[in-house]
């Protein structure tokens, strides 16, 4: 008996005069939109400024499409280098890593909050981190829509049927899509009382590094957009571990704190 698999289908792009729309962008902006409005609409709500807010969280963006996209090169692509020289580094929309992403977000924050405009880290790195799964769906979605994260093969009921000759794979985009909607929906049953800065932060971390650890397993090998591979492990694998680490260090500073108040007249002082 043939499996039942996910359909195929082909990514495309419809041109709007000179706009080129492609479905992986699209979903990606409706990720960044929905993030943002969760984030604005909480930060209302625990009495933060709306600007502080917004800006911070499109800094935090920004500096992780920057950084994901040093991370796609250096870790993944180092032979972009010898092809495209410095340019490869430059030229931000041509790939992005997820993991350099979440460490570009990172110090993204961190640069917003403490130096460029002070205020209580926590507060607001927790209200923009709660918005962050929701915001995440649509973001692998688009990566699911755009087949970008082919993995090995298999007859799975949700793996995607490939055209040949290479049939019927795992696409981890749909599957990531799937956890995080699992995670969105943690974050919303347990927010139902005031919780500690850097809760969510390190929630997050504890929800999302094991399974995208174990789920990058699942990648492909035999292709050409296999990934490679540190000590048998990918980068990001690496990279998770580092913030399931992280999450722990914050849950273990943080366990003392005071539950948030989200004032932002107070500058960060932590």
């Amino acid at each position: 008996m043939t499996p039942l698999l996910i359909p195929y289908w082909a990514p495309k792009v419809v041109n709007v005069g000179p706009v080129p729309i492609d479905p992986w962008a699209t979903l990606v902006l409706i990720g960044l939109v929905v993030g943002l409005e969760i984030s604005r609409a909480r930060g209302i709500k625990r009495g933060l400024e709306v600007p502080d807010i917004v800006d911070g969280a499109m800094f935090t963006v920004g500096m992780g499409f920057v950084v994901g996209h040093l991370v796609h090169v250096l870790a993944y692509n180092p032979d972009r280098l010898e092809t495209d020289g410095i340019m490869s580094l430059v030229r931000v929309w041509q790939g992005f890593s997820s993991t350099g992403g979440f460490l570009g977000a990172i110090i993204g924050s961190v640069l917003f909050w403490r130096v460029i405009r002070p205020r209580d880290y926590w507060a607001h790195a927790d209200t923009i981190m709660f918005a962050f799964p929701f915001s995440w769906v649509f973001g692998r979605l688009g990566c699911f829509a755009a087949h970008d994260h082919i993995g090995r093969s298999s007859d799975f009921f949700l793996a995607v049927n490939f055209p040949l000759p290479t049939g019927p794979r795992h696409d981890l985009g749909l599957y990531e899509a799937l956890w995080t909607v699992v995670i969105s929906a943690v974050f919303f049953a347990v927010d139902r009382k005031p919780r500690k800065g850097g809760f969510y932060v390190a929630l997050w971390a504890f929800l999302y590094a094991p399974v995208r650890f174990v789920l990058d397993f699942l990648r492909n090998e035999d292709l050409d957009s296999a990934d490679v591979r540190w000590a048998g492990l990918t980068p990001a694998q690496w990279g998770m571990i580092l913030m399931f680490l992280a999450g722990a260090l914050v849950a273990y500073q943080r366990r003392g704190a005071p539950e948030s108040a989200g004032s932002s007249s107070a500058p960060a002082s932590e």
